[in-house]
């Protein structure tokens, strides 16, 4: 399958509830894809952290972690930067398609539940010895091989033509401030109201022109003397299928009015909600008891701390 019909027509909100080895068998005809695990940080515990329903980023802990100078751990809380946790009920995936794009789903009991389509635009990819890892390892027999993007192709291509066509004939889309994310701007995009709304609004925030592609991108646009505008689209009729959408509108400055040179896709997200949740809460039971270990470790700590300073106490001040 050609890159260019894949990013073009292939049918994207219908891959979710797919199997994973269906997307993957599918996406490897167009690039190369690897399988991993599914983890997430857990730097931060309090006695009040709880869980939400956000599968990526479940643990809720309020405010930040004090630490003295003199280097002590606040006792009130455990801070472990390298701490994380993993759960076999979910699963990642990771594709390149040719040079032009970028694909990350995650999959629930072997069902997508959300895929996002990032623009790369590289004018090269290929896989590259990385010198640097190669030299860690420290066996140059076996040179660590990783896929690399050389280059930024601002050009507008047949698929950004195509989607933004069908975004216009949908026309719901809506424009942000230059740069900005268009997560306050719902207005246009008939938001979602009811038990999903929260969730839409977590998913907004990565939906924008330079968080959906990468920065080089950013970089070749701004300094050439042209104005942007970031035109969103958002498809939320369906939680099911939710499905969002970002593209480059490229300015060429006009004397009263300027006018749109190119149209580049940045970046396309796709998310089946409800399944979405029913991932995170899958995965809460094993996750709060990890949680709940802490959190005994927290209490042993301030009792162990309380101990010592009242027996501190009591000789300092015990009577002669």
């Amino acid at each position: 399958m050609p890159t260019v019909v894949l990013a073009q027509a292939f049918d994207w909100p219908a891959q979710l509830g797919k199997s994973q080895s269906a997307l993957e068998t599918t996406l490897r005809q167009a690039g190369r894809c690897t399988t991993d695990g599914f983890t997430i940080p857990v730097t931060v515990v309090k006695m009040d952290t709880y869980l939400s329903d956000n599968l990526f980023d479940p643990v809720v802990t309020s405010g930040g972690v004090f630490v003295p100078v003199n280097g002590e751990q606040d006792t009130r809380s455990d801070y472990d930067d390298k701490r994380t946790f993993s759960s076999n009920k979910v699963t990642s995936i990771r594709c390149t398609i040719g040079r032009e794009a970028s694909v990350q789903a995650y999959a629930f009991e072997d069902r997508i539940v959300r895929i996002k389509l990032t623009f790369d635009r590289c004018q090269a990819r290929e896989m590259q010895e990385d010198k640097f890892l190669t030299m860690i390892t420290g066996n140059a027999r076996k040179p660590i091989m990783v896929e690399k993007c050389d280059g930024t192709d601002l050009a507008e291509k047949d698929f950004d033509t195509a989607l933004y066509q069908a975004i216009k004939a949908r026309n719901t889309y809506g424009y942000n401030r230059q740069g900005n994310p268009g997560m306050l701007d719902f207005e246009w995009s008939k938001n979602m109201s009811g038990e999903f709304e929260i969730a839409e609004f977590r998913v907004m925030w990565d939906i924008g022109c330079f968080s959906g592609t990468r920065y080089e991108v950013g970089r070749k646009i701004l300094p050439d003397d042209r104005r942007f505008r970031c035109l969103i689209d958002v498809d939320n009729k369906d939680p099911a299928r939710w499905s969002a959408t970002a593209m480059y509108e490229i300015l060429r400055p006009g004397v009263f009015v300027d006018t749109v040179e190119r149209r580049l896709a940045a970046m396309r997200v796709f998310v089946d909600m409800p399944a979405e949740r029913s991932a995170a809460l899958a995965i809460r039971p094993e996750l709060q008891t990890m949680i709940d270990g802490i959190k005994a470790g927290i209490a042993a700590r301030a009792t162990a701390k309380q101990t010592k300073d009242n027996a501190v106490s009591n000789i300092l001040g015990g009577a002669n």
